[in-house]
């Protein structure tokens, strides 16, 4: 049996192998944990597509349509939308007729989540409009406009 003479620096590289997988491993492990701040760009699509799923969805299911066209029922329409959205989304829904595009329809009583200083102050305010064409037989379109803030 021969043994073997030089063998000093073999326990070396072996630490400096365990060494760099730590490092490695811990690097990482916190590239897994680092929460990066999403782009503006992203952020504006992202509301964009929120807000016209809702409304697709609502109107699928007819709700849309009975909270526009009754008045009575816009502050459930408001506590509607705040419901589906996030807590931390604020959104101003503003609704006009075709006809008289000049004023909207609900000037008087806002369906909005969160004060209007916010909506101004944000440089990134995402924009969503949606036309319903009217209610059961009845032709009154109106337009539908969402403007949507994460705060």
């Amino acid at each position: 049996m021969r043994v073997m003479r030089n063998t000093k620096g073999q326990m070396r590289v072996i630490e400096t192998i365990l060494a760099s997988f730590i490092f490695f491993s811990a690097l990482t492990f916190a590239n897994m944990l680092a929460v990066l701040p999403s782009s503006p760009k992203y952020e504006i699509s992202d509301l964009e597509r929120m807000g016209h799923s809702v409304f697709h969805d609502l109107d699928e299911q007819g709700i849309l349509s009975r909270f526009v066209y009754n008045e009575t029922e816009w502050g459930e329409l408001a506590f509607a939308l705040m419901i589906v959205f996030q807590p931390d989304v604020y959104f101003d829904l503003t609704i006009y007729e075709v006809h008289t595009q000049d004023q909207p329809i609900n000037q008087h009583f806002p369906i909005r989540f969160g004060a209007p200083e916010v909506f101004t102050a944000s440089d990134s305010t995402a924009s969503v409009s949606y036309i319903l064409p009217g209610q059961q037989a009845e032709y009154s379109p109106r337009i539908l406009i969402l403007q949507l803030v994460r705060g």
